[in-house]
């Protein structure tokens, strides 16, 4: 019997493409392998009608739109999506901005594969 992630599909919201590269190789390594990635909302709305991801990481600063104002679109749109705020600062600031706005994690850029196992970890024990 094949071991399903119940995390899958992933989906990468980011206009860094070293970011994105690097959050999908982090998750890659740690046994995700349903991961797509979108350089701003407008790439990503058709990635979210197909893919209907358990899973969104969002960058709070992206070109097209404000990130907290994406995860208030993305809770009317995938209500059971579960959605991770990005942010380049660590500031308190940002992590009560990402509750507030309905996101379930922050994580702090860059990413390393420990802080990436970890907020998955919290996603799958909720």
């Amino acid at each position: 019997m094949e071991f399903v992630r119940p995390l899958e599909p992933i989906l990468i919201i980011d206009d860094d493409q070293s970011m994105r590269s690097s959050l999908t190789t982090i998750l890659t390594e740690l046994g995700y392998d349903q991961v797509a990635v979108a350089t701003d909302v407008a790439e990503a709305k058709p990635l979210l009608s197909q893919l209907e991801p358990e899973v969104i990481f969002v960058d709070i600063a992206l070109p097209d739109t404000d990130g907290c104002d994406v995860v208030s679109y993305l809770k009317d749109l995938h209500p059971h999506s579960r959605i991770i705020l990005c942010a380049d600062h660590n500031s308190q600031e940002n992590v009560e901005h990402s509750w507030e706005f309905g996101a379930q994690e922050y994580i702090s850029k860059p990413f390393n594969a420990n802080k990436v196992d970890m907020v998955m970890k919290r996603l799958e024990l909720n």
